[in-house]
């Protein structure tokens, strides 16, 4: 009986930071001959054209009014500040409803970085060591910028212009997933050495994983798929049966009969370590851990959670975020004494912090 071959699991093989991207690796096999092309093009070109994300496409600076004027005591012109601006990486953790403004409000010297931008609560910039300009001792730079939500690569041209004439529109570089790459490898299913793996590999900026990009891009496709079985009858002539089987090594093949599968020698054969290792689902080492205190697990997935979750103004949170502060395990790591050394964090931000910790998680900072 002729059946389709599925693949059994899709596998997360390498997972890495480098630089101001991330880079994940993924296999996904057995595959039918000439499948790894099919999928692997089609995740491709969702994955670099259709990847929504949050970009800036205006800034607004006061007094000025293109591109090519300058600012007092700024090393940069505003062409060469706008060109450090569209390499902000931006995520959102909450939903959007309209334009985000971000703020720069820095007096010289010293040079200026995304991390001093202040950002709503819900969206953070993901790299915070950005250059964007460089300040004298008298310079003073106040500027505004705008990000929304978008997909792929929107030049200036296709923005409605804005009434405010000191608005400077930018190209939105909205697409997160900056390259991939894939190809296929042979792989031995029974007797039959030519079923296909696909390989994918992919970069993408610090506003999204690979995993969720690749997850998006097959939520893409998946809807697109859906649309066109809908509109279609059933099948009633043509019968699909499909199939996950094991890939096994060359040595292990003919060795018993199939009536002869289920005796106690040939067991080992089909439990050996290699072969768990490979059926084990991805959540197994959850379950090892169940013998953890519940208290332990919970504290530690507290100290794990983003800074932002505490919901505090814009300025007590950037200013937490610029000491390195990025989660509530590094927050608790610091004495209060400590915190208030840090540059405009006061009492008042101090009570803010204080309130939200006992409120969101039951906590006390320590003195």
């Amino acid at each position: 009986m002729i059946k389709y071959v599925m693949p059994k699991k899709l596998v997360v093989e390498e997972e890495k930071e480098e630089g101001d991207f991330y880079y994940g690796r993924f296999t996904l096999g057995p595959l039918e001959k000439g499948y790894s092309t099919t999928i692997g093009n089609s995740l491709r070109r969702v994955l670099l054209s259709s990847i929504m994300s949050l970009a800036i496409t205006k800034v607004k600076i006061p007094d000025k009014f293109h591109e090519y004027d300058t600012i007092d005591g700024v090393k940069e012109d505003i062409l060469e500040i706008i060109m450090n601006i569209k390499k902000i990486q931006l995520r959102k953790e909450v939903k959007l409803e309209s334009d985000v403004e971000l703020v720069i409000n820095k007096d010289g010297p010293g040079d200026v970085t995304a991390g001093d931008i202040e950002c709503p609560t819900g969206v953070v910039v993901t790299n915070p060591d950005q250059h964007i300009a460089t300040l004298n001792d008298e310079a003073h730079l106040e500027m505004y910028m705008y990000a929304e939500m978008g997909k792929g690569y929107v030049p200036v041209a296709e923005f409605e212009k804005s009434d405010d004439i000191q608005m400077i529109p930018i190209d939105g570089i909205f697409s997160p997933v900056m390259r991939v790459n894939f190809r296929d490898e042979d792989v031995r299913v029974g007797k039959k050495t030519d079923y296909d793996k696909l390989i994918l590999e992919m970069w993408t900026k610090k506003n999204i994983t690979p995993r969720e990009s690749l997850r998006a891009a097959a939520n893409i496709l998946i809807g697109h798929f859906t649309k066109i079985q809908e509109h279609l009858p059933d099948l009633k002539t043509v019968e699909m049966i499909f199939e996950s089987p094991e890939t096994k090594k060359e040595e292990e093949e003919t060795i018993q009969p199939v009536e002869e599968t289920t005796t106690e020698e040939s067991l080992p054969e089909k439990t050996n370590d290699e072969e768990k290792v490979e059926e084990t689902p991805e959540p197994q080492p959850v379950e090892e851990n169940k013998d953890e205190p519940e208290e332990a697990v919970e504290e530690e997935d507290i100290a794990e959670k983003s800074i932002e979750s505490l919901e505090l103004s814009v300025r007590s949170l950037n200013c937490l975020k610029r000491d390195k502060i990025n989660t509530i395990g590094d927050l608790l790591k610091r004495p209060v004494q400590e915190l208030l050394k840090i540059r405009n964090f006061g009492k008042k931000s101090l009570v803010e912090v204080e309130e939200k910790l006992k409120e969101k998680f039951d906590i006390d900072l320590e003195e």
